[in-house]
């Protein structure tokens, strides 16, 4: 923490539960990511209140009324324990058993209004649900109802950042909202633009919020939520990438503001209840505030790098082959996001290649990483492996001459 970085507000950012009963992942993930929450708020120096925690929709898996149920449960369960859960319905989840009575099923088990402006702490929070209505996300009714919701925001504290909660991300903003990745929407874009007082969570991709692509700046401010249930990528040009241990990730924020609008930002992984990432935003209603803009972060990256002496390790199944080598160390506070392996045979023709992505998403990654490269017939081969960032920076190889 910043010796200068005092504290005056701090709430939780999560979404994608996707409970389906009291005794699912979902549900305990999302209680334990409360208590967790509370446990940070008393160890922290001054301030221990944990004033909200935020839900960015899909909170049930099927939105059956035992999922609603279960979460009216962790509702109350955060109102006992001193804080506050808002929530908005996603209609992808929410609405598939239910259909139009979702809404009238989330605010009875809630006690909540589907769209809602709330200030805590002299801080703005506005939450958005999408409609139940087929091929249409949001209405215009809630876009007049939003843009008076934001200037009344803007009017009341022109100084400080407001925050804006809705499901999915903003198209062509953070990490899984472009049109390839199919996660994000343009319904918000022309609105928040005029708004640089906006700090926006979304969830609905499931991306990682240790991946420094979750953060961007730019008219705005725009935060993934990652996801308590799992993690997806999206990989060179592969959408809806699982890797071994998708299903260990479960991410969320945790969020302090002080008086002055100065954001700081822990990036938590659940299970293991440790920090995986850290930012401090100086205001971000100042527009001139923009330390996070994809291309700063890109310029930012620097190579990761393997130990003196890294070795491959060459291994022969059947048809296939595989090979193994220590992990890369990151230079830059940024993750390692994926590890390449090339195989060039004796006239220097690429004979294979093959990719892995680490468990990146965990406080405690692989020490060891495993590269599938398919079949190799008889020859004598050069395998060179290199690490690289999310930003596409690569190491420097290292290499190894195996006969098969």
């Amino acid at each position: 923490m910043k010796k200068d970085f005092l504290p005056v507000l701090r709430f939780v950012a999560s979404s994608d539960a996707h409970i389906e009963g009291v005794d699912s992942v979902g549900y305990r993930r999302l209680k334990k990511a409360i208590d967790f929450s509370l446990a940070f708020a008393q160890r922290a120096e001054g301030y221990k209140g944990l004033d909200a925690v935020l839900m960015a929709g899909d909170f049930t898996d099927h939105g059956r009324p035992d999922e609603f149920e279960a979460f009216g449960e962790i509702v109350r369960y955060a109102r006992e324990k001193g804080t506050q859960l808002l929530s908005i319905v996603a209609r992808g989840h929410e609405c598939v058993t239910l259909k139009k009575k979702s809404l009238s099923v989330f605010k009875e088990v809630t006690g909540q209004e589907t769209d809602f402006h709330r200030v805590i702490g002299g801080y703005h929070f506005i939450g958005l649900s999408t409609t139940p209505l087929p091929k249409l996300y949001y209405s215009p009714k809630q876009k007049k109802w939003l843009e008076k919701q934001l200037d009344a925001a803007v009017a009341d504290a022109p100084d400080k950042p407001f925050f804006i909660m809705h499901h999915e991300h903003v198209r062509d903003t953070v990490y899984g909202s472009t049109k390839f990745d199919g996660w994000g929407t343009p319904f918000f874009k022309d609105i928040l633009k005029k708004y640089p007082n906006a700090v926006d969570f979304s969830g609905h991709s499931h991306y990682p919020v240790n991946d420094p692509r979750s953060l961007w700046q730019k008219e705005y401010t725009a935060i993934g939520t990652g996801s308590l249930k799992y993690a997806e990528l999206t990989v060179d040009k592969d959408r809806c990438v699982h890797p071994p241990t998708y299903k260990d990730c479960a991410t969320f924020w945790i969020v302090e503001a002080d008086k002055r609008g100065n954001l700081h930002l822990a990036g938590i992984d659940c299970e293991a209840e440790e920090i995986l990432c850290e930012y401090y935003l100086d205001n971000p209603s100042d527009k001139n505030n923009r330390e996070y803009t994809q291309e700063k972060q890109r310029a930012r990256s620097k190579p990761p790098v393997f130990e003196s002496g890294a070795e491959i390790t060459l291994k022969k199944d059947g048809d296939s082959c595989t090979v193994t080598y220590p992990r890369a160390q990151s230079t830059d506070k940024m993750p390692v996001f994926i590890y390449r392996a090339f195989v060039y045979d004796e006239k220097g023709r690429e004979a294979a290649k093959g990719r892995t992505v680490p468990s990146y998403y965990l406080y405690k990654s692989e020490d060891i990483i495993s590269t599938d490269l398919g079949a190799l017939s008889k020859g004598r081969y050069k395998i060179k492996v290199c690490a690289e960032t999310p930003y596409g920076i690569r190491s420097d190889y290292i290499e190894k001459t195996a006969e098969i």
